[in-house]
């Protein structure tokens, strides 16, 4: 069956502190072989066709199948819901993207186009990938959900919806996020730059036990039962602020990312996808980059590093597809 996790479970600060952002999750547990997912972060309510929201799209590490990464870069804009999901879904997740469009826009499709963002980890280790559960119909039913909630509401973490099935540093991973306001001295001067609120999600399906570091601390606890196959992971990050950065800017945020994966211990490994998607919903104003942007960066590697360790806080045990465990991580 197809559990629809409405908002409002769970809240230590997260990407819907940005004003007009919301999430919704689909988790699906339709047999003891299936536990995953869909995850949809949608910038904001209105038509993204009509109203797209300025982004940009870093790369960490390319072993990963997302979809539409490459329009982003040329035109540093995200005209859709974003999805997460896992790597035999993509195509699926896509089709239900389009499809939700076709249905609310007659003049999709003949001849303009859309280029949704779909975004993947492999949850193999727990999951059947190959009984290809997610449909499109799961993805039009988190767009759903997500229209239908209230402005900064509460996200649910952990074992939902993409990350239903992930595995982190041989603990149970998934969805996580955390928030921050940025605050300047002397705001009111466009030459001093800007404040505002920054929020990430993160998909985290990597590392291995060794690897994960605490406030700079290896934890000693240690998995009962390490799910750690031949699988390096892949980690996912979204970015959202209501700040009115550019897409170049948006970049630059984009590329710190990494320095909050590397705080918790994400080496990048040969195999391994890291991706990275920043928007923001405010109009850009294309202020000269300066010292000002130094509160930025270390807000970047906070909340993603945040994120990180509450996907594992937050994940309840979930039992997968060989009858093996991945056990809630106790940091």
């Amino acid at each position: 069956m197809s559990a629809l996790r409405p908002p409002g479970a769970r809240r230590r600060g997260a990407i819907t502190d940005v004003p007009g952002v919301r999430v919704a999750h689909v988790t699906l547990e339709q047999s003891a072989q299936v536990r995953t997912g869909v995850t949809v972060v949608l910038p904001h309510t209105r038509d993204l066709l009509a109203e797209p929201v300025t982004a940009a799209a870093h790369v960490v590490n390319g072993y990963g199948k997302p979809l539409g990464l490459q329009q982003v870069v040329e035109l540093g804009e995200v005209e859709t819901p974003i999805v997460l999901t896992n790597t035999l879904a993509v195509g699926a997740a896509h089709e239900g993207v389009v499809r939700e469009l076709l249905d609310r826009d007659p003049d999709l499709g003949r001849p303009r186009t859309v280029n949704p963002v779909v975004l993947e980890c492999n949850d193999g280790r727990l999951n059947d990938l190959r009984a290809l559960a997610v449909r499109p119909e799961h993805v039009v039913e988190a767009i759903g959900a997500a229209r239908r909630a209230r402005d900064g509401h509460a996200v649910e973490e952990g074992a939902v919806g993409a990350g239903h099935g992930m595995v982190a540093f041989g603990w149970k991973g998934g969805i996580g996020t955390a928030s921050r306001v940025v605050e300047l001295e002397d705001e009111g001067a466009t030459t001093d730059g800007w404040g505002g609120t920054l929020g990430a999600l993160v998909l985290t399906n990597m590392g291995r036990p060794e690897d994960l570091l605490v406030s700079g601390r290896r934890p000693e606890v240690a998995p009962p039962d390490p799910l750690e196959e031949d699988v390096d992971g892949s980690v996912i990050v979204l970015l959202a602020t209501d700040a009115p950065f550019d897409a170049r800017q948006l970049g630059r945020l984009a590329r710190r990312a990494q320095n909050g994966l590397a705080r918790t211990g994400v080496l990048t490994d040969h195999g391994s996808g890291e991706f990275v998607v920043a928007f923001s919903t405010a109009t850009p104003l294309h202020l000269r980059d300066g010292d000002w942007l130094r509160p930025w960066f270390a807000a970047v590697a906070d909340v993603v590093e945040e994120a990180v360790l509450s996907s594992l806080r937050a994940a309840r045990p979930v039992t997968g597809r060989t009858g093996r465990t991945a056990h809630r991580c106790p940091i």
